[in-house]
């Protein structure tokens, strides 16, 4: 809801719709004025430890509630609310969703007529905006990430208005071209059978020509123009499409809110997504071979730009072949094509690490290395494809040694980290039916401190790749 707000005014301005609370601001003078004599049903005083931002928006909307001039059980009623609800909303008690602020406006405009200005709807926005910061900062990143994404696509929406217009324009000249080089050649006709009349076509040839010359040229300056707006047009997509995958990843951190960290526990397929699946990034397309669960892990991972993770059983499927995933995938109860879509489905996550765009550090068991997985060629392929990885800066490996004895760690679990600064590392943690989402920084941090310790016992990356070698050497003999 960008675009939507007011404010209160200092005493003196406008009415006192109750308990001494200030009406409104400059610009809003009528609704304070209709507040004072419509208003009809006092509230009570805002209470003092109000935070200086929710206070500022609850006065804001008791301005238009007065201005609306009808009781607090009606507005209820109109708004799809309940009194004690609105009743926190205009208290400060609570932050009002956008569809509340949306409806009260919407209300005054039925009734009172066009009060409420542009300008005034962007400063309750910007109200809004503040109060939910100060309450809610994950829900305020979801809903600053909604406005982005909002303006974002209204300037992808102009760019292509422009290059409609633009394609429209270059036809129509086109179609002129073609009209005026059939006049010419009527008129080359003319002048072979009408002598006398010669000197007067070259006349009007030339000046056709130089019609034509003018048309050519305006028609290359609208292709520049095209492609400069086909351009603008493109980077609007890709800004759209950022936006949507940062928005997944807010969106599940704001689901892990509500996961609160205890002993034990672990959230069901309902509580991790209980709106379906994460997102509209390319992941969505395998939502029917994926749990639930799983999915709010796909849009992090893809919104992700560096990963550690400590692994037991298997070598990562980030780092997997194709014959070692499809061996993998084998040992679940799967159908042949079901076991198809999650190779495929590795095969895609894989890619941002292969471009470059993801960096992985992977502390690895030694028994996984040797663990009979697949076919021994599979095996070995497998392993000189986990070598080569090595050579690339994206990867870190470090293998933990059979022979290191206990080191007091949990099982498999995962660090995922995002370039931008307001979203905090996740800890991913799976189970054999369900995974957890930790976003806290006292459990991070200990996590954190178990993947140090991990690092300490690990063996170096060069003695790490010459133990990789070893093994592929001992497969091979």
């Amino acid at each position: 809801m960008a675009g939507m707000s007011v404010q209160p005014v200092p005493h003196g301005e406008g009415a006192d719709i109750e308990g001494g609370e200030p009406a409104a601001k400059d610009g809003f003078a009528e609704l304070a004025a209709l507040a004072r004599v419509s208003s009809s049903q006092p509230l009570s005083p805002i209470a003092d430890g109000v935070a200086p931002e929710s206070r500022e928006l609850a006065s804001t909307l008791r301005v238009l509630f007065g201005a609306l001039g009808m009781s607090l059980n009606r507005l209820a009623a109109l708004l799809h609310s309940d009194p004690g609800t609105v009743s926190r909303y205009l208290s400060g008690k609570r932050v009002p969703p956008p569809e509340f602020i949306e409806g009260l406006c919407k209300a005054i405009y039925d009734a009172k007529g066009a009060l409420v200005t542009a300008q005034a709807r962007e400063l309750v926005h910007e109200q809004f905006l503040a109060a939910l910061r100060e309450h809610n900062p994950a829900r305020y990143e979801v809903q600053r990430l909604t406005d982005l994404l909002q303006t974002a696509a209204e300037e992808k929406q102009q760019y292509q208005v422009t290059v409609t217009a633009l394609e429209e324009a270059i036809a129509s000249r086109n179609e002129k071209i073609y009209a005026l080089e059939l006049e010419g050649r009527r008129l080359r006709s003319a002048w072979a059978r009408a002598e006398s009349q010669a000197e007067e076509e070259r006349k009007q040839r030339a000046h056709m020509q130089d019609a034509i010359e003018g048309l050519f040229a305006q028609v290359s300056y609208f292709k520049e123009q095209l492609l400069a707006a086909q351009q603008q047009a493109a980077e609007a997509e890709a800004r759209c499409q950022d936006l949507e995958a940062r928005l997944d990843a807010a969106g599940a951190l704001l689901q892990g809110d509500h996961q609160h960290e205890t002993d034990g526990y672990l959230p069901t397929e309902a509580q991790v997504l209980p709106d379906g699946p994460p997102g509209i990034g390319w992941w969505g397309s395998y939502n029917d071979v994926t749990p639930s669960w799983f999915q709010a892990y796909l849009a992090m991972e893809a919104a992700a730009n560096r990963i550690r993770t400590y692994e037991t059983t298997y070598i990562p499927g980030l780092l997997q072949t194709e014959e070692y995933a499809t061996a993998v995938t084998a040992m679940g109860e799967f159908s042949p094509w079901h076991a198809a879509q999650l190779v495929e489905l590795r095969k895609q996550r894989q890619r941002r690490f292969e471009d470059g765009q993801l960096t992985l550090l992977v502390i690895l068991d030694e028994s996984a290395l040797r663990r009979p997985v697949a076919g021994i060629s599979a095996q070995v392929d497998q392993l000189r494809a986990l070598r080569a990885a090595c050579a690339t800066p994206a990867l870190t490996l470090l293998i933990l040694p059979t022979a290191a004895g206990s080191v007091e760690v949990p099982n498999t679990f995962c660090i995922l980290e995002f370039a931008e600064p307001d979203l905090p590392a996740v800890v991913y943690v799976e189970t054999l039916t369900d995974a957890l989402y930790l976003d806290k920084s006292a459990a991070v941090s200990s996590y954190e401190l178990a993947m140090e310790r991990l690092t300490a016992a690990a063996y170096q990356p060069e003695e790490s790749q010459q133990i990789i070698d070893r093994i592929i050497a001992d497969l091979t003999q």
